[in-house]
């Protein structure tokens, strides 16, 4: 599905500037599920090759100049993409324990990265604040207090790590902005001893990772 979707990018059909075809639309015209669509948009978006403005839509961003970087992204993208629903469930699981296991000192460690992420939000320095996120998840799966998910979502994290180029210099103060508000929902629900609260929080991080749909379009492709 990728590239029944790059090909039409590239042969013109679907040109720089246009907005995508809604899930729904693009599912019946390649005989597909919404669920591959769904996934292919994804990789898409992580790779740089549709563009998310928040409110409005997706549309196709302009090419890489250069070849092999293109190549990488989606190599990165896919990478990104497939650990996403792994992830949730690691760290909605480690965000449950923590709720229940975490320290004081566990706890001074999340906000003491909660307000490094602000600092780097607050100079526009993405590429320090997404390192940050990641930190973030793993203090909350040492502060489950529970060995197993702590190695996994560490070996997960680290991958993620060494995919996170693709993101840097697409992530804008509004999506960053975004991200806050979800990180923070989730510390603070962690603290709380909500579980709805942290579901709620994991949910949002990763069903709208790293904000893969705009609110308005995402009305028209889930309805």
């Amino acid at each position: 599905m990728v590239e029944a979707v790059l090909a039409r990018m590239k042969s013109g059909e679907l040109p720089v500037g246009s907005r995508l075809p809604s899930e729904r639309d693009l599912a019946a015209e390649h005989g597909v599920s919404r669920n591959a669509v769904r996934e292919a948009l994804a990789v898409l978006q992580l790779s740089g090759h549709v563009e998310t403005r928040l409110g409005d839509g997706s549309y196709v961003a302009a090419p890489s100049p250069v070849e092999d970087r293109a190549s990488n992204s989606l190599v990165a993208g896919a990478g990104i993409a497939e650990s996403l629903q792994a992830r949730e469930a690691l760290e909605l699981a480690s965000a449950l324990m923590a709720m229940r296991k975490a320290t004081r000192s566990d706890l001074l460690k999340v906000d003491a990265i909660i307000a490094e992420m602000e600092e780097h939000l607050e100079h526009d320095d993405f590429k320090a604040y997404l390192r940050a996120t990641l930190d973030l998840h793993l203090a909350i799966a040492s502060a489950s207090r529970t060995p197993l998910l702590v190695e996994l979502v560490t070996e997960l994290t680290e991958k993620h790590r060494a995919d996170q180029w693709v993101l840097h210099e697409r992530y804008t103060p509004e999506i960053g902005a975004y991200s806050m508000d979800v990180h923070r929902a989730l510390a603070q629900a962690i603290r709380n001893k909500d579980v709805a609260a942290v579901y709620e929080a994991t949910c949002r991080h990763y069903e709208e990772y790293p904000v893969l749909k705009a609110d308005a379009h995402s009305k028209d492709v889930q309805g």
